[in-house]
């Protein structure tokens, strides 16, 4: 009885550990209103998407997904709902190891996303909804242009383009105050790689170098010092 006894708990050891070394993150969530369909947890590797994990959703769109992530790193959801529309059917999150929460809605798949768990992606929505509001003034301003230059009105268009170039310096100061205030955080390098790609190389390598050396050597930290040096290389200023 004592023998069977230890080969029943080295059974359930073995269970056990077998679940904690699964993963070290663990996603659940909702798509409100789904009732067939496809989920898939996706990563950029190599430029390319690839699938880590997806779930066949017949009836239930409750979801869990368990994997595992070097560091903190964007991720997306994919929903493939056999309309043959991929527009709004892909969702990106700031993921982090541990639990986090993802919760959505079949019609507004994108507006309606809620997750939880992850303090870089609070900043992520945070900086997000900051940079709406230059692309938002940018654009309207974009569109009197286009206006003043059917009318021919060149004093206005002079005047629209000196506005527009206002708000891409302040655009370009609010990042870079972003960056020197948050140089600890992983979210930096990486809204720098997406935002300010095209940037001055002096302005991308300022950035850089006032990375702590932790986020130097994260993921998004070596893909802008990649950037540089590619910019470098081809000699862009």
């Amino acid at each position: 009885m004592y023998r069977k006894l230890i080969v029943v708990l080295a059974v359930l050891g073995f269970i056990a550990c077998g679940k904690e070394t699964k993963g070290n993150l663990t996603i659940t969530g909702n798509i409100d209103g789904l009732k067939e369909g496809t989920i898939f947890l996706q990563k950029v590797q190599d430029t390319s998407l690839i699938t880590l994990d997806s779930l066949i959703v017949k009836g239930d769109a409750h979801f869990t997904f368990t994997t595992t992530i070097d560091e903190p790193q964007v991720l997306y959801i994919y929903l493939d709902k056999k309309d043959f529309n991929d527009l709004n059917d892909r969702i990106d999150f700031f993921a982090e190891p541990g639990e986090m929460t993802i919760n959505t809605s079949l019609r507004r798949f994108v507006s309606d996303l809620k997750v939880t768990g992850s303090k870089n992606h609070e900043e992520l929505i945070a900086f997000k909804e900051f940079m709406s509001k230059f692309n938002t003034k940018e654009l309207t301003l974009l569109q009197d242009g286009i206006k003043a230059q059917k009318e021919a009105d060149t004093e206005k268009l002079t005047e629209i383009n000196d506005k527009i170039n206002s708000y891409g310096k302040s655009r370009m100061r609010y990042i870079l105050n972003y960056a020197f205030t948050n140089n600890d955080k992983e979210i930096t390098p990486y809204v720098v790689t997406t935002e300010t790609f095209d940037a001055n190389i002096r302005f991308l390598d300022t950035i850089y170098q006032q990375l702590t050396p932790r986020i130097m050597e994260s993921k998004y930290g070596k893909q802008l010092k990649v950037l540089i040096e590619e910019r470098k290389l081809e000699g862009v200023e």
